[in-house]
């Protein structure tokens, strides 16, 4: 239950992030989408990998 929670939060953050970026004209509007995504998931991954090696 936890996990779902925090990945909306991680990817709500992202998200500001993303805006802030491209409001400040670092990176295009087309830009930002993939690269949140591609952070979820490796985020996604990496979160995994690590809860089944503390089990």
């Amino acid at each position: 239950m936890l996990k779902p929670a925090i990945m909306a939060l991680i990817r709500q953050v992202l998200t500001v992030a993303g805006t802030a970026l491209v409001a400040k004209g670092y990176v295009q509007a087309s830009d930002v989408e993939p690269v949140i995504g591609a952070l979820l998931t490796i985020g996604s991954v990496v979160w995994s990998v690590s809860d089944k090696r503390a089990k």
